[in-house]
This record gives structure tokens, C-alpha cells and sequence, in this order.
């Protein structure tokens, strides 16, 4: 936790934007999911708005094979104009995040197949 900034509001630095963001609009990620044996020691404090969108653009499997440390989501191309974007607003505003279109078909995929194999 970094010193209080406007009176007693405590900041804390987005591993992800870099930003000071009031430590109400922190969360943790872990670098590698939960569902694929994340360990709590490997997580990383985000704040909200980029926690979201890491999990609107990537789904687990990405997160653990190719995007298992922040400087790769940092560097990641898909998160580019999103990182520029998020870096001038204003820290205590949180934003409403929508999954990416090419996520979200493949989870409609992957749930319409597992449902026509249930039927069987």
C-alpha cells in the first residue's frame, strides 16, 4: 500500500496499468488460473477495470499457456489500446467490461457441444 492521496483514501499501484487506484477498486489475479492449479502466492493486485477486461478478452487455457506473467499482458497486442485507453481516466471510476465477441463464440461453442453430448 502506497501513502494516502485526498485525505484518507488509500492507493495501491495496478501491477497491469500502472495507475494508483483507491484499494476498494483493487483485485488479485492469478497468473495462472485457479481452474488450472493457480496458487494463491501467484497472484497480482489489478484493479478492476483491467481485471475485467483481461477476462473479456482471454479465456483460461490462454491465460495459463501464453499470458502466465504480467509483463506478457502488458505486452500483450490485444490489450494495447485498452492499457492506453485506461491510463487517463480517472482511478476511482470503475467501467462496465464486455466479453469479446471471438470469446464469446467460443464458449457458445464449446457449451453447444457439451450439451448435444449430454443428450446421448
Amino acid at each position: 500500500m502506497l501513502p494516502t492521496l485526498l485525505g484518507m483514501i488509500p492507493y495501491t499501484k495496478c501491477q497491469l496499468c500502472q495507475r494508483l487506484v483507491p484499494e476498494k477498486l483493487l483485485t488479485l489475479h492469478h497468473l495462472k488460473p485457479k481452474s488450472r492449479g493457480g496458487k494463491p502466492e501467484h497472484r497480482v493486485p489489478l484493479c478492476r477495470p483491467c481485471h475485467k477486461q483481461i477476462h473479456a478478452l482471454f479465456d483460461n487455457r490462454t491465460l495459463e499457456r501464453e499470458l502466465d506473467q504480467i509483463d506478457r499482458l502488458r505486452k500483450d497486442p490485444q490489450l494495447q489500446s485498452f492499457l492506453k485507453w485506461i491510463r487517463k481516466q480517472d482511478p476511482g471510476c470503475d467501467f462496465r467490461t464486455a466479453k469479446s465477441r471471438r470469446l464469446r463464440e467460443e464458449q457458445r461453442i464449446i457449451l453447444f457441444s457439451t450439451s448435444r453430448t449430454r443428450r446421448r
